[in-house]
């Protein structure tokens, strides 16, 4: 065995020991990322469901009936208020009481009924862009399925829709194995930003500096428990998600594992790039944060990355976070084949290298 392995393992051994030595580090790494998984799994889904709606409704004939019926039976909708007249609405809407209203006019059974076609009023609170967005779709749907019940002789487009890889468009299938990606990137950075920072802090600084290892063996042997937090924290939630949920599981577990450490490797890098310019922990966490946000952000998990502006995409698809996912969906979903996991695998080591040269170069600066 080389003497540079010899002392790279020995690094290791001895910051894997300051990390499992901390009973409140242990909580913080393998207790919450699994109640994070489970509660944000259920919380973060881009379904609007059990939406409360007001009512000003000024019509009783039969085609406002049907179509109350038909919005009051979707599960999308919790509740309908009715309120007297649209002042009232628009205060309801002011005060966040409904999401939005609808306004039924005086004749619209009357111009149903003569073949004319009917309109309906729909306020929409725009502070809740997206929430606004999939209730008009709703609603427009509701109301299309209405007027063709109305008016059997009315032709209308027929639209056969099948959802490849998720037929019933189940956001848990998609939020579940992002979040094995999202709470991953927490935990390997958390760590990793502390590694040297906490030298510097607790004054060991310079013994570090002083030991018989070049600077590249001390960032490799602080890189191990970050790396070995991400690929086993990683490879858990896999199983979990897996075995504890509905989320289909139709590709390679090994696979998947692979990207996992491909992932934990460039995130553990970036990491320590920014631990090697940090002065103590507090200024590391700060610098993890300022990374965190945007990968998350640039990922696609939030928005699609093709919504973007084309300047932002090129930045987007450095990001690994943006691969992990794309491993994660494609390998719980459609069984990626392994050449495309490959694809989003070398992205992500080459910006490990990059980012492991330049804490590298970091490191040597401010020892100097």
């Amino acid at each position: 065995m080389s003497g540079a392995l010899v002392r790279i393992m020995a690094m290791a051994l001895k910051e894997l020991a300051v990390v499992l030595r901390d009973r409140r580090v242990l909580t913080t790494l393998v207790a919450s990322p699994v109640i994070q998984l489970v509660l944000f799994g259920l919380a973060t889904t881009l379904e609007v469901k059990n939406v409360s709606l007001g009512l000003v409704n000024r019509d009783t004939g039969i085609a406002s009936e049907q179509f109350l019926a038909a919005v009051g039976a979707t599960r999308n909708v919790g509740e309908v208020i009715v309120y007297p007249n649209e002042k009232a609405l628009g205060e309801a809407i002011e005060q966040r009481e409904v999401l939005g209203g609808l306004i039924l006019p005086p004749d619209l059974s009357a111009r149903v009924a003569r073949g004319e076609g009917g309109e309906i009023g729909l306020l929409l609170d725009g502070r809740r862009v997206n929430a606004a967005q999939i209730v008009t779709a709703y609603l427009s749907e509701i109301a299309a399925t209405t007027g063709l019940a109305l008016q059997p002789g009315a032709s209308g487009p027929d639209l056969a829709v099948r959802n490849w890889y998720n037929p019933n468009l189940d956001y848990s299938w998609f939020t579940l194995p992002g979040m094995i990606a999202v709470i991953t990137t927490v935990l390997v950075l958390s760590v990793s930003v502390q590694a040297v920072a906490r030298e510097r802090e607790f004054g060991t600084y310079d013994q570090l500096m002083a030991l018989p290892m070049r600077h590249w063996e001390i960032l490799l042997g602080k890189a191990v428990p970050a790396f070995l937090v991400g690929l086993f924290n990683g490879s858990f939630y896999v199983t979990m998600v897996a075995w504890l949920s509905d989320v289909p599981f139709l590709g390679s577990y090994a696979l998947i594992v692979l990207a996992i450490a491909a992932f934990s490797l460039a995130v553990s890098s970036i990491g320590l790039a920014i631990s090697s310019v940090a002065a103590n922990q507090q200024q590391a966490f700060l610098g993890g944060f300022l990374v965190i946000v945007p990968m998350i952000l640039l990922s696609g998990y939030a928005s699609p990355i093709d919504g973007m502006p084309a300047w932002l995409q090129p930045i987007a698809a450095v990001d690994p976070l943006s691969h992990l996912l794309a491993v994660c969906h494609g390998v719980f979903l459609k069984n990626m084949p392994s050449a495309m996991i490959m694809d989003h695998i070398w992205p992500m080591i080459l910006v490990s290298i990059i980012a492991f040269g330049v804490g590298h170069t970091l490191l040597r600066g401010r020892s100097n």
